[in-house]
Formats: structure tokens, sequence, C-alpha cells
């Protein structure tokens, strides 16, 4: 019995788990959301100043207006990360005192290095120079 509940388990709990989380998070990011509306819909009904109005409603969409970031900074940032980790395994590679066992382990630091330098391409090669 014990045998056939280990895989449904891990099963559920790899695909669960995280789907947990995510609704968890829209579901406390709707909520922020609709209380700053209904604070803009009493703020309506108490007969606000139109000053006041237009400042909470700027308050909403500065949300949504960030700053985007610039297409190379972020291709620097992801390759940085990558190369980082990419790094590290092939150190753990190294440090571990049997590398027989570790050969997943640098296939995926080369594949994360290889991930990094192709980031590094992008943002040095294709994108266009920021303004």
């Amino acid at each position: 019995m014990g045998a056939i509940l280990i895989p449904i388990v891990a099963i559920t709990t790899s695909i669960g788990l995280p789907a947990a989380v995510i609704v968890f998070a829209l579901f406390v990011y709707h909520k922020r959301k609709l209380a700053k509306y209904h604070v803009i819909e009493k703020a309506i009904e108490s007969n606000a100043s139109p000053e006041v109005l237009d400042q909470l409603i700027a308050t909403i969409d500065q949300e949504s207006s960030k700053k985007p970031v610039m297409p190379k900074q972020r291709n620097l940032v992801h390759g940085t990360i990558l190369l980082a980790l990419g790094l590290s395994f092939f150190a753990m590679r190294i440090v571990v005192s049997s590398p027989e066992d570790m050969d997943g382990v640098t296939v995926t630091g080369i594949v994360l290095t290889l991930l990094a330098v192709a980031k590094f391409v992008i943002a040095f090669f294709i994108v266009k120079k920021d303004s």
C-alpha cells in the first residue's frame, strides 16, 4: 500500500504545491487591487475633492507604469546569474569526492554556462545600444 502512495503523493505535491503558491499570490494581488478600488469608491461617495481622487487614481496607475528595464541590462543580469549557476555546478563537480556520479551536474553546468554566453552575446551584439 505504501509503495502505491509514494508516487501519488510525489506527483500531487510536485504539481499541487507550486499551483497553490501561484493561486495564493494571485489571490493576494487581487485583494490588494480590490482594496484600492474600494478606497476610491468610498472617496467618491464621501464627495472628496477632484484633486484627492486624481491622487488616488494616480497611485493605481503608478503600479502599472513601472519603469521598464532596458533589454541590454536585463540580458546582462540574466547572463550573470546563469554564469554564476553554471560555474557553481562545475565547482561542485570538482569538490565532490566521486566525480563519476556527477555527470548530470556537469551537463547542467555546461547548459547553464552556454545559456549565459548566449545572453551575453544578445546583450553586446544583438540588442541595440541603449539611448
